[in-house]
């Protein structure tokens, strides 16, 4: 990537030299990134400037304002990340998709990613060791909740979701992207639901215990990362030995 085209993400980075601060993921690392719509009025003017013109199009299907935003800062703050990972202006940076639906970076198959967003957060996983999923919920009231730990939930599973009244809500939050995440990792969250996955919960650590369903599957480690105020996240992704690094925050 030539530096004029690095130059114009520096505030976002908060240095004068995005080439000095911006990481470099190695094979065994996970990098997490974050942004808020709300708190972030310079990114969200990059990714809206790094959008195809049929992306840009695709904006005017959302309804609904919040929907357009994390849209806009998923495919924009995607590109950008991309494009700073494999030194490649944003305009170039290709990205295709598995039969399944999830996408890969065509530059780079080695480079894997996810992304998910709720409420005006933004998240966005990197990773060198495998596909990786990634899962972020705003804690927040609702009308269904009875319904929802009904259908995609075990015996067990409810069991633990309901032992504490006062926790209910922030325990089915918790544990709905511990399954989502799962599901992106290995590629199926198009196509199946939470309920096909059941986990043991031991000292509020999470492990598969059953899957439903077709699908190859391997072990995967998910773990909780600090996701901000009023939100879960869930990390899934392959090898004890691999490091995740802390949340980076995109200005």
């Amino acid at each position: 990537m030539k530096l004029k085209e690095m130059q114009k993400y520096v505030e976002i980075f908060g240095e004068q030299d995005t080439r000095q601060i911006f990481p470099t993921l190695n094979s065994g690392e996970i990098h997490i990134w974050s942004a808020s719509f709300s708190g972030s009025p310079l990114f969200v003017t990059l990714c809206r400037q790094c959008l195809s013109d049929v992306e840009i199009q695709r904006l005017s299907f959302y309804e609904f304002e919040e929907a357009k935003n994390n849209y806009l800062m998923s495919q924009g703050g995607l590109k950008i990340l991309l494009s700073l990972y494999l030194h490649l202006p944003s305009d170039q940076v290709k990205i295709g998709r598995h039969t399944k639906g999830k996408p890969f970076s065509l530059d780079d198959k080695q480079l894997y990613f996810n992304i998910s967003n709720s409420g005006d957060q933004v998240v966005f996983a990197f990773s060198k060791s495998g596909e990786v999923g990634i899962d972020i919920e705003e804690i927040r009231p609702l009308i269904e909740l009875d319904e929802l730990i009904e259908k995609n939930f075990s015996q067990k599973e409810r069991e633990y979701i309901d032992a504490s009244l006062s926790d209910r809500l922030e325990r089915f939050f918790k544990f709905w992207t511990v399954k989502e995440s799962y599901l992106k990792a290995i590629g199926e969250g198009m196509r199946l639901t939470p309920d096909n996955l059941e986990f043991t919960i031991e000292k509020n650590d999470f492990k598969l215990q059953g899957v439903k369903g077709f699908f190859e599957h391997q072990d995967r480690i998910s773990k909780s990362f600090d996701a901000g105020q009023k939100y879960h996240g869930t990390l899934t992704y392959l090898g004890e030995a691999t490091k995740v690094e802390k949340t980076f925050i995109l200005k």
